[in-house]
């Protein structure tokens, strides 16, 4: 018989690959389009048709680039960045993490980030459709302009897409290391904060080591001088006894 709990180690390693990380996917994807989706709304309400075009603009080089960093880490190995991380150049170790983690970080970059760019692109491209529209134009002449917009901002995607897919493929150790090296900022501040934090601990140990020093130099003088008081006190006793031996001596005399 099956032992029931290799069963549900199955169970648990088939929820892990295969289910676990698309709903990360799914939640994060849903946050971020709500996120930027009021984002956009709040830009665009009352808005004239420039800021609409800069907020569409936007919205798709996010898209264009993101989907370059996934191609680059999909394409990429990691032997030239431990090479390089070999020579101690900043961004390699960060670079390593990200190809060896190829499948979630493009997963992050291109798909949920990317992709929820391209679509508030072509949303918020109804803004500029119906600042376009007037109305004097027939309801023909404005589904017309209505499909001009949003053709005109999927062809921007996608030529921008396709021209840097070959861009990434070829220069993907270089996108990859500066990505690295931007990552590399903030571990350069947790590494300085926990340099710190050590000095700063070193700076109590040190002053704990000195203040027992102290402590025990000054518990040694007051022994010295107790020592010598008594000493002292024995020396007087002792002559004191000396000076009577001398009296009694005389007297016997």
């Amino acid at each position: 018989m099956d032992n029931p709990k290799k069963k549900n180690n199955k169970k648990t390693s088939t929820f892990t690959v295969w289910l676990k990380w698309p709903l990360i996917v799914l939640v994060v994807s849903f946050c971020l389009s709500m996120a930027f989706g009021i984002l956009s709304e709040i830009a665009l309400t009352g808005a004239n048709i420039i800021i609409a075009i800069v907020v569409v603009l936007v919205f798709l080089v996010i898209a264009i680039i993101t989907d370059m960093i996934g191609v680059a880490i999909a394409s990429c190995d990691t032997t030239p960045f431990r090479a390089m991380a070999a020579r101690k150049i900043r961004g390699a170790k960060e670079a390593i993490i990200l190809v060896k983690n190829a499948d979630r970080v493009s997963s992050i970059i291109a798909d949920i980030l990317g992709d929820v760019c391209s679509i508030l692109s072509g949303a918020a491209g109804t803004t500029i459709a119906v600042a376009l529209i007037t109305e004097n134009m027939s309801s023909m002449l404005g589904v017309v302009i209505s499909s001009l917009v949003s053709a005109v901002i999927a062809a921007l995607i996608i030529s921008g897409k396709a021209l840097m897919k070959r861009y990434s493929m070829i220069h993907s150790e270089k996108i990859i290391l500066l990505l690295g090296k931007f990552i590399s900022i903030f571990h350069i501040t947790k590494k300085s904060k926990k340099k710190v934090d050590k000095k700063y601990n070193q700076l109590q140990k040190n002053e704990e080591i000195i203040n027992t020093t102290n402590k025990y130099i000054l518990a040694n003088e007051d022994d010295n001088v107790k020592k010598q008081e008594e000493k002292k006190e024995n020396q007087d006793i002792e002559k004191d006894t000396n000076d009577v031996n001398v009296l009694n001596k005389d007297n016997k005399n």
